[in-house]
């Protein structure tokens, strides 16, 4: 244990709420009370500095950026918001899943719906309305292109006539 300076605090405090920042606008985490996240960071960083060695081998910015990630990634999970645009694309693959014919992606509908990581590049690749609407041809080029082609359709035949000849 040791004591800190208040410029080493207020350093590491401020390196700790970048994180934070960064990584809800990532989507890493969810932060539903700002003035808890605040004094969380302000415990990590007088954890931190107390317990910092600064004549050993570490080096502080590489253990700052190692460790403030990982407790802003523990104490506040991301939660995904049900808006309406994710609603839409979540309403059209049920809705594809029920109604198709052969499924026209190279996933299931069910690994599509479970998979955050698919949700939120289609999210951001559709052009949604403040309705929350979107082109459902558009909706299925993103699809097409975020989650692939089944395979299947890939290797249907070409329409066009074929010529077949009568058994001798």
């Amino acid at each position: 244990m040791r004591d800190y300076t208040e410029n080493e605090l207020c350093e590491t405090v401020f390196y700790l709420a970048r994180y934070a920042e960064c990584l809800e606008i990532d989507k890493s985490i969810t932060v539903t009370d700002e003035r808890e996240l605040f004094w969380m960071i302000l415990e990590w960083a007088q954890e931190f500095e107390r317990n910092f060695d600064p004549s050993g081998e570490k080096d502080h910015m590489i253990e700052l950026e190692t460790q403030g990630p990982q407790w802003l990634r523990e104490t506040f999970p991301y939660m995904p918001e049900e808006d309406v645009a994710r609603k839409a694309i979540i309403d059209f693959v049920i809705f594809e899943s029920a109604t198709s014919v052969i499924w026209p992606w190279a996933l299931p509908a069910d690994e599509i719906l479970q998979n955050e990581e698919l949700l939120r590049k289609v999210e951001k690749a559709a052009s949604f309305d403040s309705q929350g609407s979107c082109d459902t041809d558009e909706l299925y080029d993103v699809l097409d292109r975020v989650v692939g082609v089944n395979p299947a359709l890939k290797e249907a035949p070409t329409p066009g006539p074929r010529i077949s000849q009568p058994g001798m």
